[in-house]
């Protein structure tokens, strides 16, 4: 896969994120939205497209730090397949660079080496940016 594939499958995941639930953001005044539950209904969104890859959220990582990324597309038990880590941020498209540089500073590296990273932000009023970078380190045919 190419970043202009995966560009397209991101933006049709937050499509279908906006028609499948489109309250998404409606909530009582005693609830509010963290970006954890966005990241598990974007990340369902974004597996429909691509299930060939098992998916986790927020997933400790102890020897970056204890990071955490957002959504990661891999198979389980090893790290010769992780294909896609997503940073989702809510309300806040100026974080995007910042968490694209986590991407590449953490996760593009050894040893979890994942082959294309995703910055998205989502606003509450359902508009989207987002960016989409392969790893230089290593070929997309991996």
């Amino acid at each position: 896969m190419e970043v202009e594939a995966i560009s397209e499958l991101i933006e049709t995941a937050i499509r279908n994120l906006f028609e499948s639930q489109p309250d998404i953001f409606t909530l009582t005044a005693e609830s509010g939205q963290t970006e954890w539950n966005l990241c598990q209904h974007l990340a369902s969104e974004i597996h429909a497209l691509l299930p060939d890859f098992a998916y986790d959220i927020d997933l400790k990582k102890p020897d970056a730090g204890d990071r955490r990324p957002d959504i990661v597309f891999h198979k389980r038990g090893t790290h010769e397949q992780n294909f896609l880590v997503v940073e989702v941020k809510r309300d806040n498209p100026s974080a995007l660079a910042k968490e694209m540089r986590k991407i590449e500073t953490y996760w593009f590296q050894i040893p979890y080496s994942y082959l294309f990273g995703s910055a998205i932000n989502i606003n509450s009023d359902k508009i989207s940016q987002f960016i989409v970078r392969a790893n230089p380190l290593f070929s997309a045919s991996k």
